[in-house]
């Protein structure tokens, strides 16, 4: 009797709780119904469980995945009546992620029974795979609240001011004035190798993703590459994140969605060219002028050295992470010079400057670097050189001194031994302070404390 009480009261709870009910996660595949119109028996068993749904989220913001994997129309009479219900819900729908090879967005909306859509609390949007202008252009006009837009491709660039569409990218700045986080490809699409007349501008946005494809490295003319085509002066996070084993993309909480692969040490590149981009990237951070404080890399082949030239544009950079899954280690970016160049107080081969590189930075992490060695002494003396208590809940201003590091991370994919005893001088910090330092295996976080696995 006890277990039954407290059953149904989870079920009321359950039910009072519109949110429970507003995640809707839709793969659709119904090929052969799609086109023959016999759905009312089978098919209602299906549409009668959404309708339950949508009824107990009440008037809840929707947080919707479509993932369209067959035709959504019945012929001759239009749209599924189980997507039609979904697609009616429009402006409840506060996040969306679209994803369909053969079927535009517009599609759906285009449907004789579906009235003008409009997306009034829609605040996130995202396209994983290739998108179409039919499937962005519905919402320029219709979704004055969207502040992330997460996309595969480039948004479009045009050669002149006469070539306009709904989705160039200046034009999308414009209408959507509250977009505050931007995901889209490195190459871009106006092609021909002529620069815009004017460069796109945005002061309101403040995260950007960018995602490298390997199969565009062929396209290394420096017009190819959708960097020096933006300016972005109020930008405080940038994430430049490899398509080849992740995707890229971001959660709800603007957090990089993790690799989808498992086994880290059988998945080296040695074939990766350099990132050759670096040259319109530095272009891109120097006319932005933007002050920058959180800077991701992940899965990107670039030299130790460019990545110094990159961090001397970021005085203003906080955190600051490296991930090197998959790359190899001649062409990883974290090496022994590079953990010199961020000694707090010398100079080192790749900073002959005496300001300290990134002197506010407060969290570091290093992850899965694939070398078998490295110069441990040269971490536990960085460290050093950027702990401080006095300055622990303050700012620095000046360039030769240094914040105190907070958090710092580093793993390795493949050590070949233990280096545990090296590390044993950080235990007098590591009360106030979160270090971890992992040699293979499962990385374990623990606030305060230095930890080998």
């Amino acid at each position: 009797m006890v277990i039954s009480f407290v059953c149904s009261r989870w079920r009321q709870n359950a039910l009072s709780i519109p949110a429970i009910w507003s995640r809707i996660s839709l793969y659709w595949d119904v090929r052969e119904k799609a086109f023959d119109g016999n759905w009312e028996d089978e098919d209602m068993e299906t549409v009668y469980p959404l309708s339950n749904f949508l009824n107990r989220s009440q008037q809840h913001p929707m947080v919707v995945d479509l993932d369209i994997a067959a035709g959504p129309f019945i012929y001759g009479r239009g749209l599924h009546p189980l997507l039609k219900q979904l697609v009616e819900q429009n402006v409840r729908w506060q996040s969306l992620s679209y994803y369909c090879e053969d079927y535009s967005f517009k599609d759906f909306l285009d449907c004789h029974d579906i009235p003008l859509a409009s997306f009034p609390v829609l605040s996130r949007l995202c396209f994983p795979r290739s998108v179409m202008d039919e499937d962005l252009a519905p919402f320029i006009n219709a979704a004055p609240n969207l502040q992330s837009l997460n996309l595969t491709d480039a948004l479009l660039i045009p050669q002149f001011p006469a070539d306009y569409n709904e989705v160039e990218i200046q034009n999308v700045f414009n209408k959507c004035s509250n977009l505050i986080s931007l995901g889209l490809a490195e190459s871009t699409l106006y092609g021909d190798g002529v620069a815009p007349v004017t460069i796109p501008s945005s002061s309101k946005l403040e995260m950007l993703t960018v995602r490298h494809h390997e199969c565009w490295e062929n396209l290394r003319d420096f017009s190819d590459s959708v960097f020096p085509l933006l300016r972005l002066p109020s930008l405080k996070v940038l994430h430049l994140v490899s398509e080849k084993y992740g995707s890229g993309l971001t959660d709800n909480d603007n957090n990089i969605l993790p690799l989808r692969w498992g086994d880290h040490d059988v998945l080296y590149d040695n074939e990766l060219e350099t990132w050759s981009k670096l040259g319109p990237f530095l272009v891109f951070v120097q006319q932005s002028a933007f002050q920058l404080t959180t800077f991701s890399i992940q899965r990107l082949s670039i030299s130790d050295a460019n990545l110094v030239d990159i961090l001397v544009l970021l005085p203003t950079l906080q955190d600051l992470t490296v991930d090197d899954s998959g790359i190899s280690p001649k062409h990883s970016p974290i090496s022994s010079e590079f953990i010199d160049s961020l000694h707090g107080c010398r100079t080192s081969s790749l900073r002959p400057q005496t300001a300290a590189l990134v002197p506010r930075l407060r969290s570091l992490r290093l992850l899965n670097v694939a070398a078998t060695s490295f110069e441990d002494l040269s971490v536990v003396e960085m460290i050093q050189s950027r702990w401080s208590p006095a300055k622990l809940y303050a700012v620095g201003t000046s360039a030769f001194e240094v914040d105190c590091l907070r958090v710092f991370t580093l793993t390795f994919l493949n050590r070949q031994s233990s280096a545990g005893h090296v590390y044993s001088s950080l235990w007098s910090i590591g009360n106030r302070m979160m270090i971890v330092i992992q040699m293979c295996g499962t990385v374990t976080r623990r606030s305060g404390k230095t930890l080998w696995v």
